[in-house]
């Protein structure tokens, strides 16, 4: 920060005074008549002090936004697409899906049902080890596998988090299916015993578990 000094304009001297003169930055200084350079706007979706100003619904962090916490600074979004990279055209479906896990032992842990459990969840079940059923990663991995829009800590719902986009900006959500899910069913994180996980119906918000070993679709998400 330079040193305020008078200048001489041929009649007077004229104080100087350097600083940010933006209104809108975040380190304005309304004395200051001489901007030095030091002007910082918030950080995109957030006011200055570090509050999310963004909508659910609004493109950010990667994503779609789908729920802010009651700090009001930290939130959750969805990707924008399902993971496409599963097995496609098992037991007569059109649709590329995944296996929750193994059709048996239970995971240790995995056993997480509210919002901020699903990254733990999705560790848990990658942690176990096993091979799926037909041979190919469980949706637990493809979420941890997944880089979209330069973010590579995407994870699997739990059951609360899915629910939750449902009822955002899922068919339930005040402006509709605004996510662009499919009619169909989502995995989420949270196993139900040492056969089934708990899914959430994307055509009529219907929540029951399924067998491990059967197909669902999977929409990750990342905290922020």
């Amino acid at each position: 920060y330079a040193p305020n000094v008078n200048q001489d304009n041929g009649t007077c001297s004229v104080l100087v005074v350097y600083g940010c003169t933006g209104p809108d930055h975040c380190n304005y200084n309304p004395e200051a008549n001489t901007d030095d350079g030091s002007c910082i706007y918030p950080q995109e979706g957030y006011d200055c002090n570090g509050n999310i100003t963004a909508e659910i619904g609004d493109i950010i962090q990667g994503g779609m936004l789908f729920y802010i916490d009651e700090t009001g600074q930290h939130g959750l979004v969805a990707s924008l697409e399902n993971l496409e990279s599963g097995l496609s055209g098992y037991n007569g479906g059109s649709f590329n899906g995944y296996e929750w896990g193994c059709y048996g032992p239970g995971v240790n842990g995995a056993d997480g049902q509210s919002i901020g459990t699903g990254y733990q969840n999705t560790m848990d079940i990658v942690n176990q080890g096993c091979t799926p059923e037909y041979g190919y990663i469980t949706a637990a991995q493809a979420a941890l596998d997944a880089e979209i829009n330069g973010y590579s800590d995407w994870y699997l719902p739990s059951f609360d988090e899915l629910v939750e986009m449902y009822n955002t900006i899922g068919n339930e959500g005040p402006e509709g299916n605004i996510g662009g899910f499919d009619n169909n069913l989502y995995w989420s994180s949270s196993e139900n015993d040492i056969y089934s996980a708990w899914y959430v119906s994307f055509y009529n918000g219907n929540i029951n578990w399924l067998q491990k070993d059967i197909l669902a679709q999977v929409r990750v998400i990342r905290a922020f």
